[in-house]
């Protein structure tokens, strides 16, 4: 059996139906004992991210929140749309929007956990599920499992669908080998991942804004261009979700499950992707962090929401039924309704080049997509990077530099590797290793739900006091392990204690 069968094999067996009734669950349980935390606290949300600053063990709130939307805005945001509306339908549209605001309230939640049990480790903040794992449950065994699993499914499997989608991107519009783009971008990847979390940050807080305010410019020029379009195109989505379009209707089951495992493959949320970038931050309470990243959930889900408009406002693309049978064909694209290849950027591109003329909307969909997954890449390694610190926390500092350094030059030799491999095999690995990450993080949040809710709750209530910046103080809310907490927010503690 070859590597790409196994991937596919383990893949679907790890995305079938439990996983989703997991992940829909989870989210509406976080969802109802959070309050609706991620539509009650939008204006807040934006607020925080300028309200502090980095020091010397963290980065600040914004730099954070660039780094995490670097990494939620990548590769799944673009062709991953496109392989949800050729095997699910334009519907599956409509429910990854439905599931990635339910998803956000678990992102709160995952990120805010691993703010609580962060520690300082060679001068820096470092958190991460395996921290909340070990110092709030106890249980250093499955912490130490989770932090390999990370190691090997974040920097090194989720790695492949980036890999791929930056080459052929490159290819479709360009021309260019996928062998030359790949080991372009692998030493790129090296010279800023060798920087550490500070030139990650810098980094993202460069290119992010840029890309995501620049791809909607795209969006918004593809719509005026056909305006006329809209209203059906909406209607298809819509009817397409609940099954009562004519063409798709019997999609409906599939639009579901593709949009469910689209949306945690384009958020992360679940997964605990965000966790060890949102714990590096310098805030007052972890309340701060979960409410700033649950935010970065929003612009992920804007972003697919334009991809899927650009794709199906054109009419560039193709659908298959469960039975493999092509019941839509591309009335936009030639190239596309007569291409046996697999779906993914290359649906995009043909979708900007029917707007714009010579081919442009291709080159330039090509960068765009490069610094999608750059940026993500980028999240990736830095996941890898604290798994080790983690799993090597009482060996010498040495030894976790030569590990990391060890995972920096790893890396892009994986990256090279999956740049030149097939649509399916990168596609599949990626969710393989994503799935693996929901199954383990999303069950420990669910058994780790009541701290959570305290911390939420004593966030509110200061803030409802009219605390301007609320103070995080584990021992009055009776949460062990979370000494750091004395230290960060010591002065602020004495005071209030000195009543």
């Amino acid at each position: 059996m070859k590597l790409s069968d196994i991937f596919v094999y383990l893949n679907n067996l790890v995305w079938s139906n439990p996983i989703i009734f997991l992940i829909l669950g989870s989210a509406i349980f976080y969802t109802i004992i959070l309050k609706g935390v991620q539509v009650r606290n939008l204006k807040h949300q934006v607020q925080l991210l300028f309200s502090s600053s980095d020091s010397e063990a963290g980065i600040s709130p914004f730099a954070t929140f660039c780094t995490v939307i670097g990494y939620r805005v990548g590769t799944a945001n673009v062709a991953g749309v496109a392989v949800a509306i050729w095997s699910g339908g334009p519907g599956a549209v409509f429910w990854m929007l439905i599931t990635s605001i339910l998803d956000t309230a678990i992102s709160y939640a995952e990120c805010a956990l691993g703010q609580v049990y962060k520690i300082k480790q060679d001068g820096e903040y470092r958190g991460g599920a395996y921290y909340y794992i070990q110092r709030g449950l106890g249980l250093k065994p499955i912490a130490l499992i989770y932090a390999l699993l990370t190691l090997i499914c974040v920097p090194i499997l989720t790695v492949a669908p980036h890999a791929f989608s930056i080459t052929s991107g490159f290819k479709n519009s360009l021309g260019i080998s996928q062998y030359i783009t790949g080991a372009i971008v692998a030493v790129l990847l090296f010279i800023v991942i060798s920087g550490g979390i500070r030139r990650i940050a810098k980094t993202a807080e460069m290119v992010v804004p840029f890309m995501t305010i620049g791809f909607v410019i795209l969006t918004i020029i593809v719509i005026v261009m056909r305006i006329g379009e809209v209203p059906a195109a909406l209607s298809m989505i819509v009817s397409s979700a609940f099954g009562t379009n004519a063409v798709f209707g019997g999609l409906m089951g599939t639009a579901v499950l593709w949009g469910v495992k689209r949306s945690v493959n384009s958020s992360g949320a679940g997964m605990g992707e965000a966790v060890p970038a949102a714990s590096a931050t310098e805030c007052s309470h972890p309340g701060v962090q979960g409410l700033v990243n649950s935010f970065s959930v929003y612009i992920d889900v804007f972003v697919c929401i334009c991809t899927a408009l650009i794709i199906i406002l054109t009419d560039c693309f193709n659908v298959q039924d469960t039975a493999g049978n092509i019941i839509h064909v591309s009335g936009g694209s030639t190239a596309i309704a007569t291409q046996a290849a697999e779906p993914g950027i290359a649906w995009a591109q043909e979708a900007l080049n029917s707007i714009f003329p010579g081919g442009i909307g291709a080159v330039v969909l090509a960068f765009f997509l490069f610094f999608f997954a750059f940026t993500t890449l980028l999240n990736y390694y830095y996941q890898g990077e604290t798994a080790i610190a983690y799993m090597l926390y009482n060996k010498s500092q040495k030894t976790r530099k030569t590990a990391i350094w060890a995972l920096r030059i790893v890396m892009p030799i994986v990256f090279f590797y999956f740049a030149i491999q097939t649509s399916s095999t990168s596609f599949s690995s990626g969710e393989l290793g994503v799935g693996l990450m929901v199954w383990f993080n999303v069950i420990i949040l669910l058994i780790m739900s009541p701290t959570i809710k305290k911390v939420f709750e004593d966030y509110t209530r200061q803030r409802k006091d009219g605390v301007e910046k609320p103070v995080f103080n584990p021992e009055k809310l009776g949460i062990k392990n979370a000494d750091i907490w004395m230290e960060i927010n010591k002065d602020a503690i004495e005071a209030e204690n000195n009543k």
